[in-house]
């Protein structure tokens, strides 16, 4: 998907060219209003993309993502200039994250924003007389279709939420100011219900296409094999101890392996090299791109990531537990971690060496987000980055397929089989880094082992998601899910390395882990939404 933006320029002009008696009555020449704005050409697929566009909040949605999912766990460290850079996203890693942590606020403000463009075009679109850019009508077919993507969307953002708060106010319909003071809570079952139900009608809509049925030039809008493994990763979220719930998972998962649509790229580091999000294991992917004739401009996350011997801001820095998991002869850590002395082509036939000792960090950097000189923006931050913000990918529904049907009971040697798929997909990939000069550290021609049906396989797969996935801002959610995050990190801190980050989680009393809802929410609601408990 290009980061497009929709913006609806509204000029008043005021030119009196005759004393008229009903100049007054006539409609402001040039001005776009919610009455008339749905009539006008191509509203339909504006307000679709208006929706998509909540990806493109870096600070509150980006950043938040990237905290969220690596820093506040095992998987990386905050980094920065020093420890005093963002320190409510090292909170979070700690276990002291509080309601006015700043994370928190930006992904709450961040996803409601977003919930609130889809809901005024799900208020709008069906009632609307749609006309496409030509001015011709817009078939009922593509109308359903911009409702499902819009629903999807709605539904992800979402579960953007219910995964790090539990329950969130159901705001369904666009508020009046009187309405946000009296937000009620839903349930996390609620929540869970909605998600699913809404991401189950997307599957219905016939005109929602597959992934074979879209030309290239839809490729990072939603298909329908993208809407059932989200269903299968929402299952596998809420499941717990519910097998039932992973039976649902399984067979969602399964919708998308026997979509025959997908497959794992040949070598794995081509999926993190320029053009990878065309690979046919790109299931669903926000693709930044950078155009400024089209006003598209990029990802400012490369940045914010990037070591800052390039000039990048230095954050989220891969912990030595994460290089430890991956077993020997496994280049997927060649291309998920950057070490000390690696060296990479610089502007003007100069190099880039990695030289770590400036700042704070881990003394590693993700590789997965690293930017070459050649593959940065032309000022290295805004107008942005061309980069790749993989959503799902189908190595990980073939691990969420071995999971779930692992966890329902299912045939042991088959689970084993799509975990060995993604294992031999590795085996086969590059042992160098196609893009360096050269790189410290070297990965030797050890081939991994199959996985076997006696095997304990829940660890097997567990270890397969982390070394897969690893820095693709997934981990704390898997942790949470399993219920290990607090023991997970209890254990980490413990480590030399970790500086005693994680001795300060605290075990929820019942159910999953949550983190606090922020107080300023709180407070604008009148009190109708509630603190998760412990906070």
């Amino acid at each position: 998907m290009k980061s497009y933006t929709h913006i609806i320029v509204v000029a008043v002009a005021m030119l009196f060219s005759s004393c008229s008696k009903n100049f007054l009555d006539r409609a402001p020449l040039g001005k776009q209003t919610e009455d008339n704005f749905y009539s006008s050409r191509n509203a339909g697929m504006k307000t679709v993309v208006n929706c998509y566009m909540g990806f493109n909040n870096f600070w509150n949605f980006q950043a938040a993502l990237v905290e969220l999912g690596n820093m506040a766990s095992d998987e990386s460290e905050k980094g920065g200039s020093d420890a005093g850079d963002r320190p409510f996203a090292a909170d979070l890693g700690y276990g002291r994250a509080l309601s006015s942590n700043e994370t928190l606020s930006g992904i709450w403000a961040a996803c409601y924003s977003s919930i609130g463009n889809c809901n005024a075009g799900l208020d709008n679109l069906p009632k609307a007389s749609l006309v496409d850019a030509t001015g011709s009508p817009v078939p009922d077919a593509d109308k359903a279709r911009y409702i499902a993507e819009i629903r999807f969307l709605r539904a992800w953002y979402y579960f953007d939420l219910a995964r790090v708060f539990g329950g969130v106010p159901l705001v369904t319909k666009t508020l009046t100011t009187a309405d946000r003071g009296k937000l009620p809570r839903a349930t996390d079952a609620e929540t869970f219900k909605f998600i699913t139900d809404e991401l189950i009608a997307c599957t219905q809509v016939a005109s929602l296409p597959s992934k074979k049925d879209m030309p290239p030039a839809e490729l990072g809008r939603v298909s329908k094999e993208a809407v059932w493994a989200t269903l299968a990763r929402v299952y596998l979220f809420y499941a717990g101890t519910d097998n039932s719930l992973y039976a649902l998972a399984r067979d969602a998962a399964k919708k998308v392996i026997d979509a025959n649509v997908y497959s794992l790229a040949t070598n794995y580091q081509d999926l993190f090299l320029p053009g990878g999000y065309k690979l046919d294991e790109n299931v669903w992917a926000v693709h930044y791109q950078v155009d400024n004739a089209l006003g598209a401009v990029g990802s400012f996350t490369p940045l914010y990531t990037n070591p800052r011997c390039v000039a990048g801001y230095g954050f989220d820095c891969p912990t030595e537990n994460l290089v430890g998991e991956y077993e020997t002869g496994d280049p997927r850590l060649l291309m998920t971690v950057l070490d000390q002395g690696d060296v990479f082509p610089g502007a003007g036939g100069t190099n880039d060496v990695m030289d770590f000792t400036s700042g704070a960090g881990s003394g590693h950097f993700g590789r997965k987000i690293y930017l070459t000189a050649a593959r940065r923006g032309s000022q290295w931050g805004w107008p942005g980055n061309e980069w790749t913000f993989y959503q799902i990918r189908y190595a990980d529904v073939l691990l969420m397929y071995a999971e779930a049907l692992l966890e329902s009971g299912g045939d042991k040697n088959e689970a084993a089989g799509y975990i060995n798929q993604v294992r031999h997909r590795a085996n086969t990939s590059s042992h160098t880094d196609a893009e360096a000069v050269s790189r410290v550290r070297t990965i030797p021609n050890t081939p991994l082992p199959d996985v076997l049906a006696t095997d304990d396989l829940q660890k097997a797969v567990r270890h397969e998601r982390r070394v897969e996935l690893g820095m693709e801002y997934g981990r704390t959610y898997d942790l949470i899910r399993w219920g290990t995050l607090v023991s997970t990190m209890h254990d980490f801190s413990t480590k030399p390395y970790a500086n005693g980050r994680g001795a300060a989680f605290k075990a929820p009393a019942s159910g999953r882990y949550l983190f606090p809802i922020p107080q300023t929410e709180i407070d604008l609601s009148g009190g109708s939404i509630k603190q998760n408990p412990g906070f």
